[in-house]
């Protein structure tokens, strides 16, 4: 079984996350904070979330003005994160409302869209963890569902969180669905998906 680590516990044996270059740092530590209580404890700010992971923008904002460093924080510039740069793929706004795409470990279960995946999807791992993932199929770990990339160097860059040189495995889709697999949208280049038979993947030479 594929492990993963909760956020905010990282391995120290597993290099640290290269900084996006696209996102200032006052606007990176934002997201990173977004992230951590819309997928992982939304209570750390009293914040109770919707069966799709959703919670009114207004009482975010309310939550976060509470939190060291957020004090000041306006609308305008939790509106501009959510709808710009890499935050835009990891977020979703829909009718003043705000979600986390993917990425949740939280108890309570989250409703997901089911979807139509293309034919081929990808996951990246350490050699440990394809040699796992190849036995025994790929499952979430501590997360909700599997997660997945459009194409290699998508797959490869999330790979690369884990360590240096990651093992590319590719995914057939129809063979997992006809597995009783399903897949689900989670943003530009995730997909989302229960576990997957051993028997669908393929380690990339």
């Amino acid at each position: 079984m594929e492990r993963h680590r909760r956020q905010g516990r990282r391995d120290p044996r597993r290099p640290p996350r290269r900084p996006d270059r696209t996102e200032r740092p006052a606007d990176a530590n934002l997201s990173r904070f977004l992230a951590f209580v819309l997928r992982h404890h939304p209570e750390e700010i009293g914040l109770t979330l919707d069966d799709e992971g959703a919670v009114d923008l207004d009482q975010l904002l309310e939550a976060l003005r509470t939190r060291p460093g957020f004090g000041d924080m306006t609308r305008e510039r939790v509106e501009r994160l959510l709808a710009e740069g890499p935050s835009a793929q990891r977020f979703e706004v829909r009718a003043n409302r705000v979600r986390a795409r993917y990425g949740h470990s939280l108890a309570q279960p989250i409703r997901y869209a089911e979807g139509d995946p293309p034919a081929w999807l990808f996951h990246a791992t350490t050699p440990e963890g394809a040699d796992q993932v190849l036995a025994d199929g790929l499952n979430p770990a501590e997360r909700q569902r599997v997660h997945l990339s459009i194409d290699t160097p998508a797959a490869r860059e999330v790979g690369r969180r884990r360590c240096p040189d990651p093992v590319l495995l590719r995914i057939d889709t129809a063979a997992a669905r006809k597995a009783g697999v399903r897949f689900y949208p989670g943003g530009p280049a995730v997909w989302l998906s229960d576990d997957i038979p051993s028997a669908c993947i393929t380690r990339l030479p």
